[in-house]
């Protein structure tokens, strides 16, 4: 058996630099209440059918659309600070592209719904894509059936005005499948080539992927990416359900929660000083690995899987909870100081025996750092999934949070600051 949760796809390579100027009723029963609660996953009706570009700094709110693969409904040609606020998009592209180096962009309140593609072997687009960008605010969106948000390279300095910030966002169904068959790589986050980035903060955010609607590798994908020692990365407290292959009961898939990984010869552009802490992970085939990099920490995390598809048929493809191990055989310089502690899981593998009959809680083989876990006790059931449901419910209410798009865009200022 592979020592470790799946097998890590190779990544894709960052693009050049930028100019310088990716019990079964019961549980059936659950997802379709579930749906009712987050809303019809569908887009409502738009009114303007032109794509923009976006070349001077400003506050932008409008309805923008694209139903060509290769137009984004909003790119971003500037350097200047641009706001999108209040929009409403919906392409079969890239929702939002800022690739041309330099942007300083904030995204909030916005809904963002993927379409068709117009062409074969081309996935759904990204909600956003970001090559070299200075400072990137994402919080309070809505999204679905896109790729998800990725960013490639840094062109900032990691200062608290120039850094990453991806918060309180409501997602459904990264979907990597194209058009006629087949698929690529899709992320709710995937950064490539970030490395040593002060004040990157992930957190609040809610995505959630639906079986045989969806395609998602890593929900969250940090690749040669991370913070500094100074300012370590924080990924926390974020709500992620549904991690599956095409179609959902298929034997082989390489998908997980969260994944560090990346190929780095070296420690400063190794995935490094990333901190996951206080998430909760449902029904994900792999929930939480360290495959890279050094000074990385998983502590504090929530992860169960029943093994089971919401209508009751088995899902086979799924591994263990945690893997810890050195993918790529770097020296110490590079691959050291990991550590996976105080985690509370329940994984449900057919066949497993760690730590009880039919679980994996821990990879074997490759979790040996692994320490002060809870096993929940057996059985897990889809009962056990909804029950985390009702506990990130109770989260957000008990620290005032509120995902996705706000009623009033000022109020998302009167949030409290999320807690370190």
């Amino acid at each position: 058996m592979h020592p470790h949760p799946l097998p890590i796809r190779p990544r894709p390579a960052a693009p050049p630099p930028a100019r310088p100027h990716a019990r079964a009723s019961s549980g059936w029963l659950w997802l379709a209440g579930l749906s009712l609660l987050l809303g019809p996953s569908q887009m409502p009706p738009l009114h303007s059918t032109a794509p923009i570009v976006i070349r001077q700094g400003g506050t932008y709110t409008g309805t923008y659309r694209s139903l060509d693969s290769d137009v984004p409904c909003v790119r971003i040609a500037t350097r200047e600070p641009v706001t999108l606020r209040n929009c409403e998009l919906a392409g079969a592209g890239n929702l939002i592209q800022a690739t041309d180096g330099g942007a300083q962009l904030t995204i909030v309140n916005c809904r963002g719904y993927g379409q068709r593609p117009s062409q074969d072997e081309k996935p759904y687009g990204r909600f956003l894509e970001v090559n070299s960008g200075k400072s990137v605010t994402v919080e309070h969106n809505y999204f679905e059936h896109t790729t998800g948000i990725n960013v490639y390279l840094w062109g900032g300095d990691g200062s608290a005005a120039q850094t990453l910030t991806v918060r309180y966002n409501e997602v459904r169904n990264i979907d990597g499948r194209y058009r006629h068959g087949g698929g690529t790589l899709a992320n709710f986050l995937g950064l490539n080539g970030v490395a040593s980035l002060g004040n990157i903060e992930i957190a609040w955010n809610q995505i959630i992927n639906a079986p045989d609607s969806s395609l998602v590798e890593d929900n969250i994908s940090f690749y040669n990416s991370g913070g500094t020692a100074a300012s370590p990365t924080r990924i926390h407290d974020n709500y992620i359900q549904g991690a599956y292959p095409y179609p959902a009961t298929s034997p082989t898939y390489a998908g997980s929660g969260i994944t560090l990984d990346g190929d780095a010869g070296s420690a400063i552009r190794a995935t490094a000083y990333v901190r996951g802490s206080d998430n909760q992970l449902v029904s994900t085939c792999a929930a939480l690995n360290i495959a890279a990099g050094h000074h990385n920490s998983f502590t504090r995390n929530r992860i169960v899987t029943s093994g089971l598809l919401p209508d009751g048929r088995r899902l086979v493809a799924n591994y263990a909870a945690i893997g810890l191990w050195n993918e790529y055989k770097k020296p110490a310089a590079v691959f050291s100081a990991n550590s996976v502690t105080g985690n509370i899981i329940g994984f449900v593998h057919w066949g497993g025996h760690a730590p009880f009959p039919d679980r994996q809680d821990l990879s074997p083989g490759a979790c040996s750092p692994c320490t002060g876990t809870t096993h929940l006790p057996n059985p897990i059931t889809l009962q056990t999934e909804q029950h985390e449901w009702q506990l990130w419910q109770q989260k957000l209410r008990q620290n005032r949070r509120q995902v996705g798009p706000m009623k009033h865009a000022t109020a998302v200022a009167q949030q409290k600051p999320a807690r370190p």
